[in-house]
């Protein structure tokens, strides 16, 4: 019987990592493990082609590839996002360490043995806990999301994303959030002193060769000027698909500024992205979910 490409890429893959977890460190052979366990487990429950990658120890990349799914809507898509989001949170080994997790649907063609196309239907985003920044398949990606945990006592509170520009298979999104003590629905909570702004690029070839600068004006004025810090990129389950993640932060009260302009654009290196009057109300809606002022930040993102 003959080995279809996708079989025959799992297999190299996995003597691959094998022969690569010769010459790692303890540390560097656990994380492959886990992800190659992961990996396996999906396969075996969904009977569809996983890959799963990691980004700095943080962002967990779970992709179905070429899954029957793929020809049908994104609500069905969505709930299988739920689905394996909460069983990555119950199976994953190194849970503890994610602070994101993205379930992506890519469909990918080879011609000519050596062409690969790759096109990306869905990307849904997830908290560590499993929590989704959806509330249903076609929700408003600007509606603030509110997560209480009742264990915890905290709230937290964020956008499922921003697009700042193309789409989940070759652009750049923003997804804000913060957490605050208590029951942020009752009678409001204290402000954080922080916001935290994960950005996540897809493309072809990666669109950053290095941390980005980040410069940020609010109606003309530039507020906020400083550095990145580009985390490591991977294959995104592909050959042509290729993610990059970085994660910069920013004050209550500059955020309550952003808010509250007219205008807002976002300089990332050489290019400059302009937030809709839409994406600015959302981040309004955000920021009134406090009903004290933040306590006092040191400046810096």
């Amino acid at each position: 019987m003959a080995i279809s490409p996708a079989k025959q890429f799992t297999i190299f893959l996995s003597l691959f990592v094998a022969a690569l977890c010769a010459a790692c460190s303890p540390g560097v052979i656990k994380a492959l493990s886990d992800l190659n366990a992961i990996r396996n487990h999906m396969n075996q429950k969904y009977h569809d082609e996983v890959a799963v990658n990691l980004n700095n120890s943080k962002f967990l990349v779970v992709q179905f590839i070429n899954s029957p799914l793929n020809k049908l809507g994104r609500a069905e898509r969505y709930e299988r996002a739920q689905d394996a989001a909460q069983f990555v949170v119950r199976n994953y080994e190194g849970i503890k360490s994610i602070e994101r997790i993205w379930i992506g649907f890519v469909a990918t063609e080879t011609h000519f043995i050596f062409f690969h196309k790759t096109s990306g239907l869905d990307f849904f985003s997830f908290d560590k806990n499993g929590r989704s920044s959806d509330e249903g398949a076609e929700a408003d990606d600007r509606k603030p999301v509110i997560k209480f945990n009742p264990a915890r006592n905290e709230t937290d509170i964020s956008l499922t994303r921003v697009q700042l520009t193309g789409d989940m298979n070759d652009g750049i999104a923003m997804v804000p959030h913060y957490t605050v003590t208590g029951d942020s629905r009752q009678n409001g909570a204290a402000a954080p002193a922080y916001v935290y702004f994960d950005f996540a690029s897809y493309s072809q070839k990666p669109r950053f060769l290095k941390s980005p600068d980040l410069e940020i004006y609010f109606d003309g004025r530039l507020v906020l000027q400083g550095h990145t810090q580009l985390l490591p990129s991977s294959a995104s389950g592909s050959d042509e698909t290729v993610a990059q993640f970085f994660k910069v932060r920013m004050p209550f009260k500059v955020f309550q500024w952003m808010a509250a302009s007219r205008q807002v654009r976002i300089v990332l290196g050489a290019s400059a992205y302009e937030l809709t009057p839409d994406d600015i109300k959302a981040l309004a809606a955000m920021s009134a979910q406090v009903s004290s002022s933040p306590p006092a930040s040191d400046g810096r993102l």
